[in-house]
């Protein structure tokens, strides 16, 4: 039977605040939608009239998940941070405070059924319950269920034991999810990503007097944090991510890698081969890689944006699936950012130009002479030749508010109302706050960092 296997990673048990489960009305809307798809396949015409689940036809892949989060997505229940990872549902419960890992639990209607969750973000596969019996036993509706591939494999039926630690068809249950009802979302957590000049990385969650914790011990060129996902790249051209808990396992990803960029709710790992090729992965550490183009530099992913450039300095960017078609949006690129609607591009020649609205905003001018910017929400933060990083909230054309000199690099997190500048002599300060907060030493000896939520 073919079954989920790709996975996004465990977070580490972060119950939501005021996170309210579905209702039991919703509970059988999600039942009455998936019944309404038995027997389809991914690509067949779904029973509200689109083209098979999420974007599982296109991408060919295992659609456990997809089937799932299409159902309860088109019930209006919460949604965020799942992706075609079966793991996926894991992590959600264990975020917003919905997971049932005990024997003792009894599943309800329209929960997932989450099997052989292996830690790390690695599951077997997910369904949705669609009836529990007097006697213990369930009904589960699966996607991706029976067939010989993922594209003559149904959404099917199974019947068997119901609770946690018990075993359908082969397949050990770790887990039930409960859904959450739209609008219901838990606090962001921070991290702190560092990089140290001794080629180590280190982490630190939660507020700023928090402690570090020893990610990686050496050999890394680059490092990158993004929501619950780390990547280091290392001196021999090796990528490995980890998503979850900071205590998470490592994946080696690939080899000859020059450049990547992580993307933690969508589950979206991007690279740039040595030999200038980018491939993009969705859902988690154990997705399957997607080509997208060639002779590149940089590569840069934000929600569903993903933005590359190339070699000659041209910047490319596209929204949606892997698949989309992509649009130039600038020349003599030096660097790319995006966040949410926003795309700012650092300029060979040192000035700043940031656009609104997406793929097919206006440019607007922001300043010259810039060695280092970051984007996040309404946020831009800037470091200029002279060492000055100063920051701006709000429209585009928004008066800049001065932070520190001797600067050498600047992140900034809107949702967070963090600041953080790394000085010329590697010190690492950040503030909470926004503009006009304190500034908290954090760490000496710093060669880059990153600040992040999820």
């Amino acid at each position: 039977m073919i079954r989920k296997t790709m996975t996004t990673a465990i977070a580490g048990v972060i119950l939501a605040l005021g996170a309210i489960p579905a209702s039991a009305d919703t509970r059988t809307d999600v039942r009455d939608l998936a019944a309404a798809n038995l027997g389809k396949t991914t690509c067949d015409t779904n029973s509200l009239g689109g083209r098979g689940f999420m974007d599982s036809c296109r991408l060919q892949h295992a659609w456990c998940a997809d089937f799932a989060r299409w159902v309860w997505g088109n019930r209006n229940l919460y949604t965020d941070r799942l992706n075609p990872a079966a793991g996926s549902f894991y992590l959600y419960g264990e975020q917003n405070g919905t997971i049932h890992k005990d024997a003792s639990y009894v599943p309800q209607v329209g929960d997932a059924i989450v099997y052989d969750y292996f830690g790390a973000g690695r599951a077997k596969h997910v369904a949705l319950v669609d009836a529990v019996n007097a006697d213990g036993t369930i009904r589960a509706i699966n996607g991706n269920s029976g067939g010989t591939t993922e594209m003559n494999s149904t959404v099917r039926y199974s019947t068997g034991v119901g609770r946690v630690g018990q075993v359908i068809n082969g397949q050990t249950i770790s887990a039930f999810v409960s859904p959450v009802g739209a609008g219901n979302v838990r606090s962001a957590v921070s991290r702190i990503g560092v990089r140290f000049n001794d080629s180590s990385v280190h982490v630190k969650e939660g507020n700023l007097y928090d402690s570090w914790l020893n990610e990686y011990s050496g050999g890394v060129v680059k490092s990158e944090v993004d929501g619950d996902m780390i990547g280091v790249l290392t001196t021999s051209g090796d990528l490995f991510v980890k998503q979850g808990n900071l205590y998470e396992t490592w994946y080696n990803q690939t080899g000859g890698v020059k450049d990547f960029s992580l993307e933690s709710s969508k589950g979206r790992v991007g690279i740039v081969r040595t030999d200038g090729t980018v491939a993009v992965k969705e859902g988690g550490p154990q997705g399957t890689w997607v080509e997208q183009m060639g002779n590149a530099k940089e590569v840069e992913l934000s929600g569903d944006y993903l933005g590359v450039v190339s070699n000659d300095g041209t910047a490319y960017v596209k929204k949606g699936n892997l698949y989309e078609t992509w649009t130039t949006q600038l020349g003599d690129v030096a660097d790319l950012e995006i966040a949410a609607d926003r795309i700012g591009a650092l300029r060979t020649n040192g000035s700043l130009t940031v656009k609104d609205g997406g793929l097919y905003g206006s440019w607007v001018e922001q300043t010259n002479n810039v060695k280092d910017f970051d984007l996040s929400g309404d946020y831009i933060g800037v470091v200029f030749n002279d060492g000055l990083a100063t920051v701006k909230q709000g429209t585009l054309y928004a008066g800049w508010i001065n932070q520190l000199g001797s600067a050498k690099a600047i992140e900034v997190d809107a949702k967070a109302g963090r600041i953080g500048v790394l000085t010329d002599n590697g010190a690492l300060t950040v503030k909470e706050g926004g503009p006009y907060g304190s500034w908290v030493n954090q760490t000496s000896g710093v060669a880059e960092f990153q600040l992040t939520n999820y």
